[in-house]
């Protein structure tokens, strides 16, 4: 197996599993670091370098 189908392989591993539970994950490809955010009861998200989905207003 070669390295990159082995980092493939254990990323998917690790999404499966996030998914499982409901969690977030944020996966560092360059330092090869993952963060899980587990659900909170409060609602919180997640921090995110993101914009919310939603309806876009180009006007």
């Amino acid at each position: 197996m070669t390295r990159a189908s082995f980092r493939q392989a254990d990323i998917e591993r690790i999404l499966r599993a996030a998914k499982a539970v409901g969690s977030t994950v944020e996966i560092d490809l360059r330092r090869l670091i993952v963060t899980v955010y587990h659900p909170e009861a409060d609602g919180k998200e997640p921090p995110s370098g993101l914009a919310p989905d939603g309806l876009e207003s180009w006007d």
